[in-house]
């Protein structure tokens, strides 16, 4: 290694520590847990969820009083599962599942957004389809994940462009198998989320041709839910689970590659795909949660709110849910509410 190379590597461990240390909040290493810590369990998935991602690679939600568990998972229905045994505490989970969840069952409550992914959602094309916008779609090939955000979102994208379902062959598969299919010419394009945009676009010849935000559709989203029995029981541990993400979120803020590494490892992916991730589809800003003016605000009946009830209608007519949901109580916006009083009376 060259002496450059040591200086360059010795000047970024020497950020990231005073980085650190200026939180007053966060340390590389594990904290003991301390005698007033309070469990809590997390059930996650490998996407594009900064701030989770941080706060456990950091220990930050040790720092904030809690003994967290972390249960990771392939897809949303065995996480839905595991919230109806009640083996999970808190879900970071996509929008449709979320909802599908409320038809098995479980009875949960949003307490926060994560991330607003609507631009980490689209349509990836391979060279050489003849896509080259949106409008191309009609007669091709596309793979989708039926129940997921990507189907609403290539649902609203056809509709948008006034083609017809009979006018696409739709061919539902899990991300991996279209990025296979991609790469094999079995399919001409795929709406599909991150990390496997990235994939395709480097592993399968393929093209982004237009984000969902592009589109102006912007359910693609996953949420921070709780079990409403556990949340009664536990408000103060959710409300520190919260305080742990605002200190990954201010990590964030003055160090954006703790993320991208955290995400890079965690995706099995390379640095500079998630760091084009990155780009698209940042990190939440916690504190605009309570913003009614906020297009993912937390507030009952904001535009997010209304949002969620599209979506169960969608769902309805794609035979998703088979039955009606009360969308009436399912944001909580009084536990950021409370975490960001809480912050600010530490200050």
């Amino acid at each position: 290694m060259s002496k450059r190379m040591m200086r360059k590597g010795a000047v970024l461990l020497l950020s990231f520590a005073l980085l650190l240390s200026g939180l007053g909040e966060a340390d590389a290493s594990p904290p003991q847990v301390e005698r007033g810590a309070l469990p809590i369990t997390i059930g996650y998935q490998s996407n594009t969820d900064w701030l989770l991602l941080v706060a456990r690679d950091l220990h930050l939600f040790e720092r904030a009083g809690l003994r967290p568990s972390f249960v990771k998972f392939v897809a949303g229905p065995p996480m839905i599962a595991a919230a109806r045994e009640q083996s999970i505490d808190v879900a970071s989970i996509g929008s449709v599942p979320f909802i599908s969840g409320l038809t098995q069952g479980v009875d949960w409550v949003v307490v926060g957004i994560n991330p607003e992914n609507a631009y980490g959602e689209g349509l990836v094309a391979r060279r050489g389809s003849g896509i080259e916008t949106v409008a191309d779609l009609a007669g091709k090939r596309i793979g989708f994940f039926r129940g997921s955000t990507a189907h609403f979102g290539l649902m609203m994208t056809l509709r948008q462009l006034g083609i017809r379902r009979d006018q696409v062959e739709l061919l539902d598969m899990p991300p991996a198998e279209q990025l296979s299919a991609l790469a094999g010419n079995r399919i001409d394009a795929a709406m599909v989320w991150e990390p496997w945009m990235q994939k395709m676009v480097h592993e399968a010849n393929g093209r982004l041709i237009v984000t969902e935000g592009a589109m102006g559709i912007y359910t693609s989203v996953s949420v921070y839910a709780a079990r409403s029995a556990w949340l009664r029981e536990n408000r103060e541990a959710a409300v520190r689970f919260l305080r742990a993400l605002l200190m990954a979120s201010k990590v964030m803020q003055k160090s954006p590659e703790v993320g991208i590494k955290a995400l890079a490892r965690e995706m099995s992916i390379r640095e500079e795909w998630a760091e084009a991730i990155h780009e698209n589809s940042p990190p939440p800003d916690l504190t605009l949660w309570v913003d009614a003016r906020y297009r993912y605000s937390l507030v009952k009946d904001a535009e997010f709110h209304r949002r969620l009830g599209y979506l169960v209608t969608f769902l309805l007519e794609e035979e998703v849910i088979s039955e009606e949901v009360d969308v009436r109580n399912i944001l909580d916006v009084s536990v950021i509410t409370e975490a960001l009083k809480t912050r600010e009376a530490e200050r």
